[in-house]
């Protein structure tokens, strides 16, 4: 394993990851960047995301962005001796992290109640679609689905009301950050107490939660059209390209006015206030539409800079990652995976560097060597196909 020369505040915590997709990988993601050492126990198959998007044999995107700097180990989980295998590399585990639906752990022997037994002080993660309990609790659910029933796709609908998803994983990401949030509250607790405890976060939770402020607000309104925030705001066209432009306030707003020409608007009625604009928000966006085709992107952002105005020149990924801002702060580190050079995101708030991605079963036998299984173990569990060691190449060779 790559050793992490900047350390970090979870440096020798053990963690054991069974999780897979996005959701639970990158939340034992945030613990490794935080300087956990995370082994991914995965299929001899894989990680289901590894085959999701653009990348060479297993090593998609998903597989690369949340695996950075793990183990892996490829165990066949229906095998007995594979589940003694797995039971094993949790009896020293800080951490365990399952995405399974409910009973699944638990019919393989790696339920709470059985790891606890024997680890007190075990945080055992337990990251769902829909939860462990009520009607809906079996039910599988993905990024899409939980878009679809928790209004986020209506709150995205297009001009005609056709409900839309968002175009991101943004329900899997956030319960990620979610799931290793409640992880650390538990960690602390257990460095307290010295006692662990279950933690579980779903993807429902998670939807609601990301959009609370929204639902308040419907909650508020009493079924009436969600209210813009503000007024004006929106995405206009330039002469080169769009900008995104808010007018928080009204001081804000009469930045916006002088930097766009149309200083009379400050002293009209209709403008006057944060509800009047509102209630015209259509006359002020029908002239600002006009007046940003005047000026280029450039233009724009250095004058409503000048007068304090929020403002964003709508980018593509190309020019995000070339952006001077973005460089100055290191966010993208170079990945050195599937025979190319990565840009690859940091965790936020973590300095350490980042490692590649596992390979299926990359680090089984080095992973078992050091939990005490023999070579003749390991010679005889990769000989009867419980465990397999490099499985990509493997595929490659036959």
């Amino acid at each position: 394993m790559n050793e992490d020369p900047h350390g970090g505040a979870y440096a020798g915590l053990k963690v054991v990851d069974f999780s897979q997709g996005i959701a639970g990988p990158y939340c034992a993601q945030i613990l490794r960047q935080n300087g956990a050492e995370v082994t991914k126990i995965e299929p001899l198959a894989g990680d289901w995301g590894r085959q999701i998007g653009f990348g060479p044999g297993d090593m998609s995107a998903i597989a690369i962005v949340n695996n950075l700097g793990k183990r892996s180990v490829a165990i066949d989980g229906a095998r007995p001796e594979g589940r003694a295998l797995m039971r094993r590399l949790c009896a020293d585990a800080d951490v365990v992290i399952e995405s399974f639906r409910p009973g699944v752990m638990d019919r393989m022997g790696l339920s709470w109640d059985e790891l606890h037994a024997q680890n007190v002080s075990l945080v055992y993660v337990s990251v769902t679609a829909f939860g462990s309990e009520g009607p809906d609790a079996g039910r599988p659910g993905s990024d899409s689905t939980l878009q679809a029933v928790s209004g986020l796709m209506v709150a995205n609908r297009d001009e005609s009301g056709t409900p839309r998803k968002v175009g991101i994983l943004l329900i899997d990401v956030v319960t990620g950050v979610y799931a290793a949030s409640a992880t650390q509250a538990a960690l602390y607790r257990c460095a307290v107490t010295g006692k662990g405890e279950r933690v579980g976060v779903s993807l429902l939770d998670s939807a609601a939660a990301v959009q609370a402020n929204s639902i308040v607000d419907a909650v508020l309104g009493g079924g009436e059209p969600a209210r813009p925030y503000s007024v004006p705001a929106g995405t206009f066209q330039t002469a080169d390209g769009f900008i995104n432009v808010t007018s928080l306030h009204d001081r804000m707003f009469a930045g916006l006015c002088r930097a766009v020409g149309h200083e009379e608007w400050l002293a009209e009625a209709r403008f006057a206030t944060a509800d009047a604009r509102v209630e015209n928000a259509a006359n002020v966006n029908v002239a600002l539409r006009q007046a940003f085709l005047a000026g280029t992107n450039a233009h724009w952002q250095a004058a409503l800079g000048r007068e304090g105005v929020v403002c964003g020149i709508v980018s593509d990924y190309p020019t995000f990652l070339a952006d001077p801002q973005v460089r100055s702060l290191g966010i993208f580190q170079p990945v050195h995976q599937a025979e190319a050079v990565l840009p690859v995101a940091r965790v936020p708030g973590t300095s350490a560097p980042v490692f590649p991605a596992p390979r299926i079963g990359e680090h089984t036998r080095e992973v078992l060597l050091a939990a005490g299984v023999t070579v003749d173990e390991i010679e005889a569990l990769m000989s009867s196909g419980v465990i397999c060691e490099n499985h990509s190449e493997a595929q490659n060779d036959e």
